[in-house]
Formats: structure tokens, C-alpha cells, sequence
């Protein structure tokens, strides 16, 4: 079986208290499909499955040099190589079972792709375009990520993302004119907007991931700006987009990133081609 060339190193501590000694293990790896350990043995048929959420053995009465060893698992397939750690004991008149020092191993990844991943972001960020003057708009939505639909290597995967929200543009002037001479709310345009793309995500580094990805979508815009159809008062239009976003994960679940969008406006009606630059921060949970 090909080993890929990632290395890691599979943390181990262990101590003892009250005549219980337990020892517990973490990995760097946010997709940790689960663990597998045994005491004493390192071999093929002896090995005890548990989930990635288990991340420690507690054991009573537990002889001198006990040594336990723990595999992780990416993919549930590939098992890497054994992290080892030995409970070894110092002895003296004042304490007798002080805290054992650890044997720490290191191990190869040999995952072959990455799992399945969906996520749930709020997203806010603004708009910035020029049409007779520089346009800042903010917006406020959400995206959903179907992460890793196709993933030939561990290190990258196709998916899916999707974004909608609204969007408040300003009638006249700007967002801080809107607010400090105008009504506020009332001298903004409310629209919504709902694209997708094909997304490609990268590991960059154990808890950071860049995503690129490229797509379409569709808005409510207000009469100024490329509208290809209308329904009632309303005026549709669509636009490409390119973009990326970093995001950087805070253990398993929860993650916070910054995104980029460029759009291209259709022209329609008259209205000339639009370009927006939209820029946001988002936070989310993934499972």
C-alpha cells in the first residue's frame, strides 16, 4: 500500500491518580475518521475501535510499564502506524505513583481522500462597485457547503456552494450618508441574491483550508443596474462570479473565514455591464 508523504505526530500523555491511570491522545487532523488501540500488543486481530470523539483509556490498578498503542484513521480504510506510550512510575519515600512520562511516536498519513464535509455559515461582508459613483453595499445571507463530493487525494476536494441573502444598496450617496443625513433604511434598495459554484478546498495547513471556486447566480436589483428580466415590480438579472475564501477551523466543528467574490453583471436594458467586488467574513459549523 503506497504511503503518502505527510507526517504527524500522534500526542500522547498519561498519568496516574488514585490507583486509576489514564491515558489520552489527540490528532491534528480535523477529518479524523476514529481510533483503534490495544495494551501491550501491537498486532492485527487485538485492536479496539472507538469513534474520533474518543480521545482517552482509563484503567484501574494498572501494572508497571503497561504500554498502550493507538492508531488513527482518515478514511476508516488506512490505519496509520502505532503511537506509543508506556506507564512507567517513579518511585521515591514521598510519592508513590507520580505522574508517568510518556513515549511519543510519530506515524505516516495514509489516507487516500477526504471525507464527505457539510457546512453552515452566516455570511456578511459588502459590495463595492462603481455605477456614476463608488457603490458600498452591504449584505447579510448565509452559505452551505457540500464539501468533498469527489476528493481523488487527501489533500483536496470538488463540492458545492451555495449563497443567498439580501443585499441593501444605497438610493443616493453612501451607506454612511444613508445613516448620518439620510432615513436610514428607508434610502436603501433591498434586494436578494442566490448563486452557486463549483468549489474546489485545499489544505493549506492542519487547520486551515482555501477554497477557490467559480459559478453563477441570480439577483433583485434595483433600476440602475442590468436587469435581464422582471417579475411584477421587479427587475432579475444574473452575473458570473470567481472567488476564494480562508477559513481556519477551532476543532472539529466550528470554523471562521474571510471570503473574495469578483461579479460581472450582464448588460441588459440599456444598462451597461456591471463588475462588483464583494468581500465578507463568515462563521459557520461543519459536520
Amino acid at each position: 500500500m503506497k504511503r503518502l508523504a505527510g507526517v504527524f505526530i500522534l500526542f500522547f500523555t498519561v498519568f496516574s491518580l488514585f490507583s486509576a491511570t489514564t491515558w489520552t491522545w489527540s490528532s491534528p487532523y480535523r477529518n479524523t475518521h476514529g481510533f483503534r488501540y490495544q495494551l501491550n500488543t501491537d498486532t492485527e486481530d487485538n485492536w479496539t475501535y472507538v469513534s474520533s470523539d474518543v480521545t482517552s483509556l482509563t484503567l484501574e490498578n494498572v501494572p508497571d510499564n503497561t504500554t498502550l498503542y493507538v492508531q488513527l484513521s482518515l478514511d476508516g480504510i488506512n490505519w496509520s502506524p502505532s503511537g506509543v506510550a508506556t506507564y512507567v512510575p517513579e518511585r521515591n519515600d514521598d510519592v508513590s505513583t507520580p505522574p508517568a512520562r510518556p513515549t511519543i511516536t510519530s506515524a505516516e498519513d495514509m489516507r487516500r481522500n477526504r471525507n464527505f464535509e457539510f457546512s453552515m455559515d452566516i455570511d456578511l461582508g459588502f459590495d463595492t462597485f462603481y455605477s456614476d459613483h463608488l457603490n458600498v453595499a452591504p449584505y447579510l445571507g448565509g452559505v452551505l457547503d457540500f464539501k468533498n463530493i469527489y476528493s481523488p487525494t487527501y489533500w483536496f476536494g470538488l463540492g458545492l456552494r451555495v449563497r443567498g441573502g439580501a443585499s441593501f444598496t444605497p438610493t443616493n450617496g453612501n451607506i454612511i450618508t444613508v445613516f448620518t443625513q439620510g432615513n436610514g433604511f428607508a434610502d436603501l434598495d433591498k434586494g436578494i441574491y442566490l448563486d452557486a459554484s463549483l468549489a474546489l478546498s485545499f489544505i493549506v495547513a492542519d487547520s486551515v483550508d482555501l477554497t477557490v471556486a467559480a459559478g453563477g447566480g441570480l439577483t433583485m436589483l434595483n433600476d440602475s443596474l442590468p436587469s435581464l428580466f422582471s417579475i411584477g415590480s421587479y427587475g432579475f438579472g444574473t452575473y458570473v462570479q470567481a472567488g476564494a475564501s480562508l477559513d481556519r477551523y477551532f476543532g472539529q466543528m466550528f470554523h471562521i473565514g474571510i471570503s473574495y467574490y469578483f461579479k460581472h453583471f450582464f448588460s441588459s436594458g440599456g444598462v451597461d455591464s456591471l463588475n462588483v467586488h464583494d468581500i465578507g467574513l463568515h462563521l459557520g459549523l461543519t459536520f
